[in-house]
C-alpha cells in the first residue's frame, strides 16, 4: 500500500470524484484514498490525492491556502456564479481599471464576509444547496469570513479580466468575481477558473488526469516528505 499525496491536475467536465475513481482502477485493491479539496466540474487545476497514512492528514491540508487564476466576464451574471448557468441579468456599464484596482483594495483584501453561491455544496438541513437549487427550492445560506491574501489584476480589456488570487480554504473565487461586478455597479461572471497551488503544492508538478495509468508510484510524493513540507508552512 501506498503512504503519501498524489498531485493531479484535473480537467475540466469531471468532477474531483470521478478523478478519485479513475485512480481507485490503477492502485492496489484496499488502497486507502481521499482529497483534500473538491473541485467542481468547471473547475480544473490541482486536487491533492491523499494515500494511505497521507489520509489522517486530511483536516491539516484543508486549512492549507490556496491559490487560483480566474478569467471573468463582465456585464451579465448567471444563477450559479460561472458560465455554465443560465443568465440573470445583463448591464453595459464599463468599469475602469482603476476603479477595479480601488474597489479590490478596499473590499476584496483580508478579512471579507461572502454568501456562498446557491449552486455549492454548501449543506443546509443535511442537503447540499445545489441539490435544493435544482429541485426549485429558494435557501437563505448564511455569510462566511474568508480570508484574501492576494487579489492580483493580471489582464483586462473590457469585458474580460483575468485575477490571480490567494485565499483561505473554502472560499468560493467565482463569488468573488461575482461580488465583484456588483461593487462596481454592474455584474461579473467565472469563465474559466484554475486552482494553481494548495500551500506550497504546486500545479507544476502535477499529473493530467488524463494521464492516470498503472506506475503512479512514481510520482507520489512519500508521507515523510509531506510532513517535512507540512511543517515549513
Amino acid at each position: 500500500m501506498i503512504d503519501g499525496i498524489l498531485l493531479i491536475d484535473k480537467e475540466v467536465g469531471i468532477t474531483s470524484y470521478d478523478a478519485i475513481r479513475k485512480l481507485k482502477k490503477v492502485l492496489e485493491k484496499g488502497q486507502k484514498i481521499g482529497h483534500g479539496g473538491t473541485l467542481d466540474p468547471f473547475a480544473s487545476g490541482l486536487l491533492l490525492v491523499l494515500l494511505g497514512k497521507a489520509t489522517k492528514l486530511m483536516e491539516r491540508i484543508h486549512s492549507l491556502e490556496k491559490e487560483y487564476v480566474v478569467k471573468g466576464e463582465f456585464g451579465f451574471s448567471t444563477d450559479t456564479q460561472d458560465i455554465t448557468g443560465k443568465v440573470l441579468e445583463k448591464n453595459t456599464l464599463i468599469p475602469t481599471i482603476d476603479d477595479i484596482k480601488k474597489v479590490v483594495k478596499e473590499s476584496f483584501l483580508g478579512n471579507i464576509s461572502q454568501i456562498p453561491p446557491m449552486y455549492s455544496a454548501k449543506k443546509v438541513n443535511g442537503k447540499k444547496a445545489y441539490e435544493l437549487a435544482r429541485m426549485g427550492e429558494s435557501v437563505e445560506l448564511k455569510p462566511k469570513e474568508v480570508f484574501i491574501k492576494e487579489f492580483e489584476i493580471l489582464q483586462y480589456e473590457y469585458p474580460k479580466i483575468e485575477c490571480r488570487i490567494v485565499c483561505s480554504s473554502g472560499t468560493y473565487v467565482r463569488t468573488l468575481i461575482h461580488d465583484l461586478g456588483i461593487s462596481l455597479g454592474t455584474y461579473a461572471t467565472a469563465k474559466e477558473l484554475r486552482r494553481t497551488c494548495i500551500g506550497e503544492f504546486n500545479i507544476s508538478n502535477a499529473l493530467s488526469s488524463k494521464d492516470i495509468k498503472d506506475g503512479l508510484e512514481k510520482y507520489v510524493i512519500d508521507i515523510f516528505k509531506v510532513n517535512e513540507i507540512l511543517e515549513n508552512e
